[in-house]
Order: structure tokens, then sequence, then C-alpha cells
């Protein structure tokens, strides 16, 4: 696993969150993911995956800052801000969090297996 690697599968997953690509987003995200949102809502795989499929949660845009991509062993920790303009069950709303993803490899694939997204007080 590499630095370049986890950019790549990084810029594929928010692509596809973006575009509402579940199929996608299916391939990118371990069975064991825990997301944990900005709002302290703690989501699995396949809840996630159906919220963006069902458009509880919209992508307009995703902007990130400070991206630092940290490799140790098996495991890429990618800490940034973000911020996104998005639909929350057809509401707008904008989220400013610090954010940490965390992917591992596993049998030669590597996949997201934690989201953790903490709210930036206003």
């Amino acid at each position: 696993m590499v630095e370049g690697q986890i950019r790549q599968l990084e810029e594929q997953r928010y692509a596809a969150m973006l575009a509402g690509d579940v199929a996608a987003l299916d391939k990118l995200l371990d069975d064991a993911l825990t997301y944990t949102h900005s709002s302290g809502v703690v989501d699995t795989k396949a809840g996630y995956i159906g919220g963006v499929r069902d458009k509880v949660w919209e992508y307009k845009n995703i902007a990130r800052e400070n991206e630092r991509i940290v490799i140790r062993g098996g495991c890429g920790l990618v800490f940034c801000r973000l911020k996104i303009d998005l639909n929350v069950r057809g509401a707008p709303k904008k989220v400013d969090s610090n954010a940490l993803a965390v992917w591992v490899e596993d049998g030669g694939q590597t996949r997201l297996v934690a989201v953790h997204s903490a709210g930036i007080a206003a």
C-alpha cells in the first residue's frame, strides 16, 4: 500500500458519492464499514449505501483541504477538512468537518473500513 494508491481510492470514493454511484461505493467500502457522520449518526455499509441510493444524502459539492495521508503497515489513514454541500432528505445543508478515512488492505483488496467526521463549531 502506498500513498498514491490511497489518494486514487479517495478520488474514486468522492466521485462515486457525487454521482450517487452505489455500485462503485459497494466495491470501495468494506463490509465491516463504520461510517460516523458529522451529525454523530453512525451507519453500516448497508445503511450508508442505502442512504445514497435513496437520496437521503445527495452530494452536490465536496471540497477537501489540508489532506494528509499516513501509511502504516496494511493501513492508510486519510486526515482532512471536508466542506460538503448536499441535500439531506431534500433539504440543503452545508457540512464543515474534520474527517478521518481508514483504508485497510486485506486479501489483496484495499477497502474503506471506517470514516469518522467531526463537525467544526461555527
